[in-house]
């Protein structure tokens, strides 16, 4: 039986023949202990109410944070469609977006969402980390844990004022977003998921301080299956305000000309009454 470690190894030897730089001595991913607590699969508590890729799977939690300082970034992203039958303008907006994150015990840190745009064939975000919309973190809560250096967190993000279009590809990206804390290494991983049903697990990494320059299939840099994460997204159909309608009716010349003699007599009548 091949170990985890090897499964590594192996991930970084294919990923030299193609060309890509091996890892910065960085381990992008962490895989759960069997005594491991929180809640496992299944839709969200309460589902989402657009979209709900489940909870996660209690199985591998792969590195997604931001260092602005110079320290290691690396995101994942997973896709979603939001069903448009019903909703007349075809427009969502979107009031929140949940996930469930793993992060070092010894340094907690507030989560954030990002969504990015696809690239036009359905298989991966556009080219580099450049969100249309973003959400930060309203609250958040330590599910238990997750193995013996990663405790499982879900945390609820507010994105006022984001606004999705219906049967259109999107990629959301849940991320540990603090600098200080994400300094010294990637201490900050997105929950993998069974994904929702009828979808395919799709879920892409882009690491560029380790050697990931732009968006990949999570299998062909850490190895294993694919893999969806876990997230659900909250939002309500949105009333967009009405055009003045042209084909309301409206009087034409001539009704406007017999409108104007009726006036014309009632002024008429009202004078004559004055003069008597």
């Amino acid at each position: 039986m091949i170990r985890r470690s090897q499964i590594l190894i192996i991930a970084c030897a294919a990923v030299a023949l193609v060309g890509v730089p091996a890892f910065a001595q960085q381990t992008l991913f962490s895989q759960a202990d069997p005594v491991g607590q929180g809640p496992m699969g299944g839709p969200y508590v309460p589902p989402g109410e657009l979209f709900d890729n489940e909870q996660n799977n209690f199985t591998t939690s792969v590195a997604s944070q931001d260092a602005p300082d110079g320290g290691p970034i690396a995101r994942i992203a997973d896709d979603f469609s939001i069903d448009g039958t019903g909703c007349d303008s075809g427009v969502f907006d979107i009031s929140g977006i949940r996930i469930q994150m793993t992060q070092a015990i010894a340094v907690p840190q507030a989560f954030a969402v990002e969504v990015f745009d696809d690239n036009g064939s359905g298989t991966a975000p556009a080219s580099g980390i450049n969100p249309i919309g973003a959400g930060a973190e309203a609250s958040q809560v330590n599910l238990g844990s997750f193995n013996m250096t990663l405790d499982l967190f879900e945390a609820a993000t507010s994105t006022p004022g984001l606004q999705l279009n219906a049967d259109t590809t999107y990629w959301v990206s849940g991320y540990g977003s603090d600098a200080a804390a994400n300094g010294g290494g990637f201490n900050n991983f997105s929950a993998a998921s069974n994904g929702a049903a009828g979808t395919t697990p799709n879920g892409q990494i882009i690491a560029p301080n380790s050697g990931v320059a732009d968006w990949a299939p999570v299998e062909s840099v850490i190895g294993g299956p694919p893999l969806a994460f876990s997230f659900a997204i909250d939002g309500e159909c949105a009333v967009l305000s009405t055009p003045f309608d042209p084909n309301i009716p409206t009087l034409s010349p001539v009704g406007i000309g017999l409108m104007a003699g009726v006036l014309a007599i009632l002024a008429v009548f009202v004078i004559a009454r004055r003069r008597a």
